[in-house]
């Protein structure tokens, strides 16, 4: 039986991606994530071509809001 039934969507996906060295690789999702993050990524392929980071609309998770930490004012508990 083939292994390839056994991994999940994710896993079984790659993507071309260029990095900023100008080496070429294939990469899960999840690792062109961490990549993205390291801002070690110059291109990675799409379904409809190329996308360049920095001029691209790129995703990517923001420290900031997994933090999730509010610092304006504190309402809980002010009853109007």
């Amino acid at each position: 039986m083939p292994e390839h039934i056994f991994l999940g969507r994710t896993e079984r996906s790659y993507i071309d991606v260029i990095l900023k060295d100008g080496t070429y690789h294939h990469f899960t999702p999840r690792v062109l994530s961490v990549l993205l993050e390291s801002h070690r990524v110059h291109k990675f392929k799409r379904s409809n071509g190329w996308a360049t980071v920095g001029v691209d609309p790129v995703r990517t998770a923001k420290k900031e809001n997994l933090n999730h930490h509010y610092n304006g004012q504190d309402r809980r508990g002010v009853r109007h």
